[in-house]
């Protein structure tokens, strides 16, 4: 099942877009191959002895996470599996590696390479430091949105949704720097694709405070605006960015007069906007008057933001 909403990518554009799919993958990939240069024995030894709670890095609702000590990686165990070192292979899939593995496992366990930071979820019920990590992540610089909206559309290009829940993204403060952990098969579970939507909403997981969910707002229009910009290749088909629904997610918290008329106005927008975009794609003659019609959406946002 290909997630397109439209069929106007030409072939030159299809191989434009595998193209761009190995610049996505720097987002995910893993450079450091110590732990997996081991012996097969040696290293599901070193896997058992991790699995203990003074390695214990976090859980979500199907496996528990455990850092391998002395390495840049960790182990994810499923709560139900058996021995999980009766089993390994180096053989992965696209999906595997959009989800950062690096190795799998028995019983769906598998070796992911460690990313530094926390998610939201650890601060699920402190409202003053989940505030406060909020904070700094409104101030990161749009290119961390931008990394982030890439990671997800590197998903939806390999047909696979970000699971948006508030513990499936790691925020590294220090390095600026937004992971999204969580991947799963269009066809497991079949819903509308809102990358921007879905950014929002698990950027502001379990409640933001109403100028910090602004500035969010803000950065993820910027990002995917960014994608729009004249003789750039969007990381996406231009038809799933959701422009709307992003609006529509952060109006819900506010009180403003005529809102109908404003969502109005901005779907009139991004529809003019993307059918400009698609023409520019192809004929950069048009790149002028698409600069204007960005310039003309964010003055309509403004409304908004």
């Amino acid at each position: 099942m290909k997630i397109t909403a439209n069929n106007y990518y030409n072939q030159t554009l299809r191989i434009q877009t595998n193209n761009n799919k190995n610049l996505k993958y720097n987002d995910v990939c893993f450079k450091s191959r110590d732990l997996l240069d081991l012996s097969e024995s040696n290293l599901l030894k070193k896997i058992r002895e991790s699995i203990s709670n003074e390695n214990f890095l976090g859980q979500g609702t199907e496996a528990v996470v455990y850092r391998i000590k002395g390495t840049k990686y960790c182990v994810r165990v499923p709560y139900r599996a058996g021995d999980i070192c009766s089993f390994f292979t180096k053989e992965l899939t696209l999906a595997d590696r959009v989800n950062h593995i690096e190795a799998k496992l028995a019983f769906g366990a598998s070796i992911m390479k460690y990313i530094k930071g926390i998610t939201l979820k650890w601060y699920m019920k402190n409202d003053f430091s989940r505030h406060k990590l909020q904070e700094e992540i409104s101030e990161m610089p749009v290119k961390s949105y931008t990394n982030l909206l890439h990671q997800i559309a590197n998903g939806i290009d390999n047909e696979m949704l970000f699971d948006y829940t508030g513990g499936n993204l790691i925020v590294d403060t220090k390095k600026k720097k937004l992971t999204a952990i969580d991947f799963y098969a269009i066809s497991e579970n079949p819903r509308e694709v809102k990358p921007l939507t879905d950014m929002y909403s698990i950027l502001t997981s379990y409640g933001a405070e109403a100028k910090t969910g602004k500035k969010i707002f803000d950065k993820i229009i910027d990002a995917g605006l960014e994608e729009f910009k004249p003789n750039k290749f969007p990381c996406m088909d231009v038809a799933l960015f959701d422009f709307p629904n992003l609006c529509e997610r952060f109006l819900c918290v506010k009180s403003i007069p005529n809102k109908k008329q404003l969502m109005d106005t901005v779907k009139q927008y991004t529809y003019l906007l993307k059918d400009l975009k698609k023409i520019e794609i192809v004929n950069k003659t048009f790149s002028k008057l698409l600069k204007q019609q960005i310039n003309d959406f964010r003055k309509v946002l403004h409304n908004i933001r």
